[in-house]
């Protein structure tokens, strides 16, 4: 191919700039701050003293403080207490009812849908018997009607033999 007669002046490549990218620790005093224990004190206690401390606190659902979860979870525990008293028995043992309360209690909170539906799980599974499956009364009502078919087989048989024996009978006689 040839080259041609007047080439394009093409642009001169620029460095790219990262805004993100951090400085050089040449440049950046706080860098180098952890390497001595004074340093290392002074931004401890930046950390310690800042504003913002994070976020919300741990265990606290969205949408709520410490403040207005706290009357929730209360009045969740009592409701927990009363529905397991009526649920359970006297003679039960205790470690079993702490868990239940402790699920209902979980089920009464508002928090994460996964963790609600774990504790109703758990619930149902204590208080109610798993229901029979369908597979079970199909085969059993299979089992009936063949039976059936037996029964009506042996009466017909019967039925036949009745028959022969009187026929003999009255040609006997």
């Amino acid at each position: 191919m040839p080259v041609p007669k007047h080439p394009r002046s093409k642009f001169p490549k620029k460095k790219p700039y990262n805004s993100n990218m951090a400085r050089p620790t040449y440049k950046n005093p706080l860098a180098t701050q952890h390497f001595t224990p004074e340093g290392r004190a002074k931004h401890r206690e930046m950390l310690l003293t800042r504003k913002n401390k994070g976020g919300r606190p741990l265990a606290v659902p969205d949408g709520f403080n410490k403040e207005t979860i706290e009357p929730i979870r209360q009045q969740a525990k009592e409701d927990a207490k009363k529905a397991v008293a009526i649920m359970t028995d006297e003679n039960e043992n205790t470690h079993a009812t702490e868990a239940l309360e402790a699920a209902v209690e979980i089920l009464r909170t508002p928090g994460q849908t996964r963790d609600r539906l774990t504790a109703a799980r758990l619930v149902l599974d204590f208080t109610k018997s798993k229901p029979v499956s369908k597979q079970e009364v199909t085969v059993g009502k299979a089992e009936a009607f063949l039976s059936s078919l037996l029964d009506e087989g042996d009466a017909e048989d019967d039925t036949e033999e009745a028959e022969e024996t009187d026929e003999e009978a009255g040609a006997s006689s």
